[in-house]
C-alpha cells in the first residue's frame, strides 16, 4: 500500500535522525568533560595577570635602596644589601623590600677549617696555589636563601666549586665534546630517525631542522622525542633551535586535537650523558598531561594561588621578577625576562619567564643554552619548559602560570662525577655559582645580540610605573649603562 510504505519511509528517516541526534549530544557531553570545568577557586579577575613590566630599572635601586654604592653585588654579601636596603627611604625601596621579605628568608653563617702543615700542601694543590682562597677556606661563610612560598631552599658556598672532583682535567672540553660525536654519529638512531624510532598514532610532525618520534618507553601516555636532524649536540643554530621549539609546539595541538584532556605541556632536554642523555644527538622529550602540571611545577603554582590570596591577587611570578630586578638578577628579551634565581636547582639556573610561549621567549631560552656552551665551557645542561594549559581560542588566565623554563649547567662533561648527591635530592639545593655571576654573562651574551636589532616597541616589556620625577631620558640612560656593565664585566670568572 502506498500509505505503508509512506510510513516506512517517515519510522526509517525518524529513526536516522534519532541515531545523529543522540550521536551528537554524546559528542557535545564528550567535548563539554574535556574541559576544564571545576569551579575556579579565584574569580576571573581576583588575581592579576603575569606581567613582564616592572616598576623601575635595576640601576634605580641601586641607587635609592642600595645606597648608589659601586661594588659588585654577590650572593655573599646579600644579607649587608638587604639591611641597607631595608634602612631605604624611597616609597618605592620600602614597598619592595617587603614583599621580599614576605618571599625569601636571607641567612648567613660562617664555619672555621683548621688546615694542618701537612695537609696545606694539597689543598694550595686543590687552590691552584692561591693563598687569598686558602683563607676563604680557613673561615667560610655559607648563605642560605630559603624562599617561603614554595618552600624551595639553596646553599650557597662557591669555595665548594674548588673542591676535588668538581673541575674538568686538562682536556679541552669542546675537543672533547666533538670526539663524542663522531664516534657516535654512525650508529644514531635518531640520524635515521624514519626506521630506527617509533611513531605517534596520528604520525610524525616534521619540518626543516626537526622531526618527532614516539617515545618508546614512555611517562605520560603522550611522550615523544623532539629531535633536530643534526648529529652534533652543540653545533646548532638560532634557526634550527626555534624550529625545534616549533615542531614541539604542533606536536602538542595535534595531542590536544586528539584528546582535549590533555593540555598540560612539558618540554624537558638533557644534554650529554652528563646530564643523563640516552643518547648524544640532541633531542627534548616533550608530554602532555591531563590533570595538572607535572608534581614540582604544580607546586609552584598552587604556592602561587595561595600567595595571591594572601596578597590582595598579586601575582606571584610577577613579584618574584621584581625582587630579582631590583637586585640585578634580570634581563630581558622582548616579552620575556630570565632570572639568575636565588633559589637555583643547581648551578647556573637560570628562570626564563614570558607571559605566553611566543618567539621572544624561546629565543631568550636559546641564549641562555649559548652562554653556557659558549662563554662558559659548560654545553652539558639540563632543561624544563612548562607551559600554560591549553585552551581554546583563549590567552593564558590569570590563575595559570606563565610560560616558565629553568635552565641548569650539569658541569663538564668530561668528569664521570656526578653533580646530583642526597642533599640535592633529599634536603636542599647545595649550590656552588653566585647567581649575580651568571646574570653578568647572560646579560653580555643579550647585549651582544641586541646590538645591530632594531626591536619594536612592546607594551608587556616597557617600564611601566614610572614616577614623574623619573624621566624618560634617565631611563633610557640606565638601560645603556646595563649594557655597558655587562660588556664591562664579560671577563668576570667562576
Amino acid at each position: 500500500m502506498p500509505g505503508a510504505r509512506l510510513n516506512k519511509k517517515l519510522l526509517l528517516g525518524g529513526f536516522f535522525v534519532m541515531i545523529f541526534s543522540v550521536v551528537g549530544w554524546l559528542r557535545l557531553l564528550f567535548l563539554m568533560k574535556s574541559y576544564d570545568l571545576r569551579p575556579r577557586k579565584h574569580a576571573p579577575d581576583a588575581i592579576r595577570l603575569f606581567s613582564t613590566a616592572v616598576p623601575y630599572h635595576a640601576d634605580w635601586y641601586r641607587q635609592h635602596c642600595f645606597g648608589n654604592t659601586k661594588e659588585n653585588f654577590t650572593i655573599g654579601k646579600l644579607e649587608d644589601l638587604l639591611e641597607e636596603w631595608h634602612s631605604a627611604q624611597h616609597p618605592g625601596c620600602r614597598e619592595l623590600h617587603r614583599i621580599f621579605d614576605d618571599i625569601y628568608l636571607v641567612t648567613r653563617k660562617s664555619g672555621q677549617v683548621v688546615i694542618p702543615d701537612t695537609f696545606q700542601t694539597k689543598v694550595l694543590k686543590w687552590l691552584g696555589n692561591n693563598y687569598d682562597l686558602l683563607k676563604d677556606v680557613k673561615l667560610q661563610f655559607v648563605t642560605t636563601v630559603f624562599n617561603q612560598i614554595t618552600h624551595e631552599s639553596s646553599v650557597f658556598n662557591p669555595i665548594r666549586s674548588k673542591r676535588p672532583g668538581v673541575a674538568t682535567g686538562d682536556k679541552d672540553i669542546m675537543n672533547f665534546v666533538d670526539d663524542l660525536a663522531k664516534e657516535t654519529e654512525k650508529d644514531c638512531d635518531f640520524c635515521a630517525y624514519q626506521y630506527k624510532t617509533a611513531e605517534d598514532t596520528f604520525g610524525r610532525v616534521e619540518s626543516k631542522y626537526s622531526a618527532t618520534a614516539a617515545n618508546t618507553f614512555k611517562y605520560d601516555s603522550f611522550h615523544a622525542i623532539i629531535l633536530l636532524k643534526s648529529h652534533h649536540p652543540t653545533d646548532f643554530t638560532e634557526e634550527q633551535f626555534i624550529d625545534l621549539t616549533d615542531t614541539a609546539m604542533k606536536w602538542f595541538m595535534k595531542c590536544y586535537d586528539t584528546d582535549k584532556q590533555y593540555r598540560y605541556p612539558h618540554m624537558m632536554w638533557d644534554s650529554l650523558p652528563k646530564a643523563s642523555a640516552s643518547q648524544v644527538h640532541p633531542h627534548a622529550q616533550a608530554s602532555l598531561s591531563a590533570a595538572r602540571h607535572y608534581g614540582l611545577m604544580e607546586h609552584i603554582h598552587l604556592s602561587a594561588e595561595q600567595y595571591a590570596d594572601q596578597h590582595d591577587g598579586n601575582n606571584y611570578f610577577s613579584h618574584l621578577l621584581q625582587i630579582h630586578n631590583a637586585l640585578g638578577l634580570t634581563t630581558s628579551l622582548g616579552n620575556a625576562s630570565a632570572m639568575a634565581y636565588l633559589t637555583p636547582k643547581k648551578d647556573h639556573e637560570v628562570f626564563i619567564m614570558s607571559r605566553t610561549s611566543g618567539e621572544d621567549f624561546f629565543r631568550l631560552i636559546y641564549y641562555t643554552i649559548r652562554t653556557f656552551i659558549d662563554k662558559l665551557k659548560l654545553p652539558s645542561f639540563s632543561m624544563a619548559v612548562f607551559l600554560p594549559r591549553l585552551e581554546p581560542f583563549s590567552a593564558p588566565t590569570s590563575d595559570d602560570i606563565p610560560a616558565v623554563a629553568r635552565i641548569i649547567t650539569r658541569g663538564p662533561p668530561d668528569n664521570p662525577r656526578n653533580d646530583i648527591s642526597a642533599m640535592e635530592l633529599f634536603a636542599a639545593s647545595n649550590v656552588n655559582v653566585d647567581p649575580f655571576t651568571v646574570i653578568r654573562h647572560l646579560k653580555n651574551t643579550i647585549s651582544r645580540k641586541k646590538k645591530g636589532e632594531h626591536t619594536s616597541p612592546n607594551v608587556d616589556n616597557v617600564l611601566i610605573d614610572q614616577r614623574k620625577d623619573e624621566p624618560q631620558a634617565t631611563q633610557a640612560k640606565e638601560v645603556k649603562h646595563e649594557s655597558d656593565n655587562a660588556e664591562n664585566q664579560e671577563q668576570v670568572a667562576l
